[in-house]
């Protein structure tokens, strides 16, 4: 069972919430919850939860300032959020799940069964992330991106990345220093989060960084060159993409 809080200034939707919780989750159990930062602080020091439900906006201050307060963030933590869409990027960079308002079952039961199967950790690095790409005016602003890893996650410059390839659930990043890091998350997900951000989909097993590409070879149906050196091979469904970015520079 996951002993969880609920942190929200908006009492209707605590309840909507709980009642969501209650009926559609059978792994969880409510310890309590609360309207205000300080309610909120004492709450978790209280209870020790598993998980926290925390809302963004309240009247003394912000879910942050409520993570800032605390020495340690060794729970599970899913924000509950109004952001626009562009937000929502910050939240999947730093590695957060997300419930959107107004508040939805499909949107709750995807955020809980997502949850990490991973021993609880400090996330005070990732809350950090979290708020430099919240802070960004411009969506390509948002440089780092936190790879999850067995005891943590790893906060990693985007520009670093030469290219991801996809091995069914996982995903191999590949770095400029020729160092590598698998990932338990699709080839989809990274190509979601890094598209924005001047990455470009070249094949169904390959996601290459834009700038890493030096140029267009059509030899074998169409490769493109690296940085690296490497030949990576490009699928026919998405040469016409790769090449209209090649050629009109249209990220």
């Amino acid at each position: 069972m996951l002993k969880t809080v609920i942190i929200d200034d908006d009492y209707v939707s605590r309840l909507i919430l709980k009642d969501m919780l209650e009926k559609f989750l059978d792994n969880i159990e409510i310890l309590g919850e609360a309207g205000t930062v300080s309610d909120g602080v004492k709450l978790i020091e209280a209870t020790d939860p598993d998980l926290v439900l925390l809302d963004i906006s309240m009247p003394d201050g912000t879910g942050f300032d409520l993570l800032d307060k605390l020495k340690t963030i060794n729970f599970k933590l899913i924000f509950i959020t109004a952001y626009s869409e562009y937000a929502i990027k910050a939240f999947k960079y730093s590695a957060f799940d997300y419930i959107i308002k107004p508040l939805n079952v499909e949107e709750l039961t995807k955020a809980i069964k997502r949850i990490p199967l991973i021993k609880r950790i400090d996330n005070k690095v990732r809350v950090k992330t979290l708020q430099e790409n919240l802070l960004s005016t411009d969506e390509n602003n948002s440089k780092t991106v936190a790879l999850p890893e067995i005891n943590g996650f790893a906060i990693i410059n985007v520009e670093e990345i030469v290219r991801c390839e996809g091995k069914r659930n996982y995903t191999r990043i590949i770095f400029k220093d020729a160092s590598d890091k698998v990932v338990s998350r699709t080839l989809l997900e990274f190509e979601h989060l890094l598209t924005p951000l001047g990455f470009v989909r070249i094949h169904r097993s390959h996601l290459v960084n834009f700038q890493n590409v030096v140029r267009y070879l059509k030899s074998d149906g169409g490769m493109v060159e690296l940085k690296t050196g490497e030949l990576i091979k490009v699928s026919p469904k998405h040469k016409e993409n790769l090449l209209n970015k090649l050629l009109y520079n249209k990220l």
